[in-house]
């Protein structure tokens, strides 16, 4: 039996589990399905410890607590494992949105805009169990911290590319920046809220990966449906109509019957354009480089040049600080005319 599955043993009190499945993971981590007893549970081990994503993971399950999440069970620091919950097999958002069907895609949408409300709302009252179960020195928001950081990486990227660049860039990133720092908005957030990242089962749809788990201002969230999913690997376009449903479903959930503060909406455009700048500053090394794959889109996801572009098209047409828009105006004009044209199309299941 594996170090993992031995501690997995450990935290249950048991003799011994007996693996059912692995689940996959990723180059991070590896998810197995196991047996106690009768029982199922499913554990996590973390292949980089060394990155505290199983003290997020372990912190944002305990703040959820079984809200649009599974249970967290029990935690190991070494070796690093998660026992949680196990919440079945299931479909996903993303195999609806791959998929042939219109009305399906639509109702995994509004089903994960009000998970990730409903997750919300509980957490806003519980971040400091999530800041109290995560282990020193682990900081409570990554998004910021690389936001931050973003002038100084796009205005070096430029530089290295012979790209266009404004140096206002910066200060007006700060500017947008700062409403999204604190306020009664906070809430607890996976972080990683892709498509893929969740199971419809008996219950409704679930939540998973909270290896990134952070607190951060709700808009971010709520900017996923217009970007859309900018962190995620099947982001395609997602209609306006149901794009505007799940806002709404997802504030409803979110906020209840008062409604978000009157600043919403406003910190709803900087998110939506923060997301575009950051996301650029994640594809754009790639998409220069002509030996990189995923330059074109395929069955299953869109290219890195048809994100890049997308997104700096986006930004450019969001108010906000005219500098920031006209630079995004601007670098997009020119990587058109380096790449040429490579529009974002709507999701399989609405073409």
């Amino acid at each position: 039996m594996s170090d993992a599955l031995r501690v997995a043993a450990e935290i249950l009190g048991v003799d011994r589990v007996e693996p059912v499945a692995d689940l996959g993971g990723s180059r991070r981590s590896v998810v197995r399905r196991v047996r106690a007893g009768t029982e199922t549970v499913i554990v996590k081990e973390y292949l980089e410890p060394e990155e505290m994503t199983w003290s997020r993971e372990a912190a944002g399950l305990k703040a959820a607590d079984g809200v649009r999440a599974p249970r967290l069970i029990g935690v190991r620091e070494d070796p690093a494992v998660v026992v949680m919950s196990d919440l079945g097999p299931g479909p996903n958002v993303a195999d609806a949105l791959l998929g042939a069907d219109a009305v399906l895609g639509r109702d995994r949408i509004l089903a994960w805009a009000q998970a990730v409300g409903e997750l919300q709302a509980h957490t806003a009252d519980r971040l400091d169990v999530f800041r109290e179960g995560l282990a020193s020195g682990v900081p409570t928001d990554l998004t910021v911290s690389q936001i931050e950081d973003l002038g100084s990486a796009l205005a070096a990227l430029c530089a290295t590319h012979g790209l266009p660049w404004e140096e206002s860039v910066g200060e007006a990133i700060q500017h947008l920046l700062g409403p999204l720092r604190t306020g009664p908005d906070l809430a607890l957030t996976p972080s990683d809220t892709c498509p893929d990242n969740n199971l419809l089962g008996p219950d409704g749809l679930m939540l998973l990966d909270f290896e990134h788990a952070e607190i951060r201002h709700r808009a971010w969230e709520a900017a996923y449906l217009r970007v859309p999913w900018p962190s995620c690997w099947c982001a395609w376009r997602v209609p306006d109509g149901i794009s505007g449903l799940a806002l709404a479903a997802y504030l409803d959930a979110s906020y209840g019957t008062d409604g978000p503060p009157s600043t919403f909406e406003a910190d709803l455009e900087a998110a939506t354009l923060l997301w575009c700048l950051l996301s650029v500053s994640w594809f754009l090394p790639a998409s220069l480089d002509p030996g990189a794959a995923h330059h074109a889109d395929d069955d299953r996801m869109p290219g890195r040049r048809t994100l890049t572009l997308a997104r700096l098209g986006l930004a450019a047409g969001l108010p906000g600080p005219q500098p920031l828009v006209s630079w995004a105006e601007s670098l997009r004009t020119e990587l058109l005319g380096r790449w040429g044209d490579h529009r974002l199309r709507l999701a399989p299941a609405f073409r």
